[in-house]
């Protein structure tokens, strides 16, 4: 799937409180595939006994690879930023998929990083225009230039990624994420097939500006639904 596959993916595991592997998203071709999915999430939320536990070790014990402490204590609600320095941040997300079976959210720039680089991005066109006379080839060519500058700027501060993002903030939050590949953190109240597919039809048609009439489960996401 496309972008819109992903923001559509995204928008189910954050409905549903669960998370879809990369393999598990190749394997979704209809919205049957995926309301099945999120099925099997929800009902497994009354068989799974404590999976938090075991998704936790496993966080914990890569936490203590990559500090190489091998009795380093952390606790669900201590934050990521508080106990890895930045170099062992970004180690964590490059092996976070490992457990995840997909990529998390990608580290932030610094809050004050990212409103400087809107005020550059937006200040840049306006310098330029102080520069030249108007026409409208002049305001193409700024409006070019203005979208290279902000590819450069973007690239030029990956480096400074080194924030947490929303819903990744603590150890506790990363827990929910794996615990999201076996059950529903957030179920819904109803669990039959009907529910869910009323729920994904939703989400679905919202995702990507289909009827509803058109999410049927039959329905296929790129040949039946135009998913890019």
């Amino acid at each position: 799937m496309g972008l819109d596959g992903v923001e559509l993916m995204m928008e189910v595991e954050e409905e549903f409180g669960i998370t879809i592997s990369d393999a598990e998203a190749a394997r979704l071709h209809t919205v049957g595939d995926l309301v099945a999915l999120c099925l099997d999430r929800i009902q497994a939320t009354h068989t799974v006994r404590c999976p938090s536990l075991p998704c936790f070790l496993s966080l914990r014990r890569l936490v203590r690879e990559i500090c190489n402490d091998p009795v380093l204590k952390i606790r669900p609600r201590d934050r990521v930023e508080a106990c890895l320095d930045k170099s062992k941040r970004y180690r964590l997300w490059q092996r976070l998929p490992e457990l995840l079976g997909t990529s998390p959210l990608q580290l932030r720039r610094p809050s004050w990083l990212r409103k400087l680089l809107v005020l550059a991005v937006l200040a840049f066109p306006v310098f330029c225009m102080t520069l030249v006379s108007w026409s409208a080839e002049m305001l193409v060519m700024i409006a070019f230039a203005t979208f290279v500058f902000g590819i450069t700027l973007n690239w030029l501060t990956i480096g400074f990624r080194s924030r947490t993002p929303k819903g990744y903030k603590t150890f506790g939050d990363i827990t929910q994420r794996l615990v999201g590949l076996d059950v529903a953190t957030n179920p819904t109240v109803e669990n039959d097939y009907e529910s869910i597919l009323s729920i994904v039809k939703r989400l679905v048609s919202e995702q990507l500006g289909v009827d509803d009439e058109e999410v049927i489960p039959t329905a296929r996401f790129v040949e039946d639904l135009g998913v890019g």
